[in-house]
This record gives structure tokens, sequence and C-alpha cells, in this order.
């Protein structure tokens, strides 16, 4: 699909994008995410011990582990959620979660779900 876009310099730019719409994206490949953005060795635990696959996933982790007021920055944290990120595998929620946060960081304002549309008394265009 991407090489017929690129044949045909067709390009997805979106006027608008609400949140909601914004974090139905998917997390790997991102339209928003600049180059260097994603780490094959960083990423695949996020992938595959968090199952991560849309931009609300990587939201969620993020603010799962800096929402309590007891998780410690640290790979043996105790805080409920880290004790289940590393039942299902993960050997460092804390590295995770702020892998999941850069990416979320890196997205461009257009794509992130971190930023809300600009207001400017126009209809959907």
């Amino acid at each position: 699909l991407l090489k017929i876009a690129r044949r045909y310099n067709v390009s997805f730019t979106p006027i608008k994008l609400s949140v909601n719409l914004k974090k139905q994206m998917l997390a790997w490949f991102h339209l928003g995410a600049p180059p260097k953005t994603y780490h094959k060795s960083k990423d695949k635990c996020l992938q595959i011990n968090h199952r991560i696959e849309s931009v609300k996933d990587l939201k969620e982790i993020t603010n799962k582990l800096t929402s309590t007021n007891i998780h410690q920055t640290a790979a043996s944290c105790t805080c409920t959620e880290c004790v289940e990120n590393r039942l299902a595998g993960c050997k460092n929620p804390d590295k995770c979660a702020r892998v999941a946060k850069r990416i979320l960081d890196n997205l461009s304002p257009l794509f992130n779900p971190n930023t809300s549309p600009t207001k400017d008394n126009l209809l959907r265009t």
C-alpha cells in the first residue's frame, strides 16, 4: 500500500484529527513519527510482553506507571502495575514506560494524543 502511494505521489495529510482518532492510530510505523523514533531492541518488549498496538496502548502504559504514588523509577519497583508487567514477562516496566513516553513525545503535534486540535470556529473540512 505504501509503495503504491509513493508511486502515485499520494500522502495522508489531515487538517485536524480528534483525540479519539489519534489514539486509534497504530503505534508502530506511525505517520507522525520522525525517522529514528523506533528502536527494534528497545521496542521489542512493548510489542511482545505489553502487546502494544495502538497509540492508546502507549498512552495507557505511560499513564499507568506515572500516575501511581508508590511507583519507583527502578527495575525492582513493587507497585501493582509493575508487578503485573513483570508477570507478563517484562524485565523492566519503568524502562518500557519511558520508551513509550519517548515515542509519544516524538509524534508530531498533528498526531500526538496529548495535544488537542486548535479551535478555529470552522466546521469539518
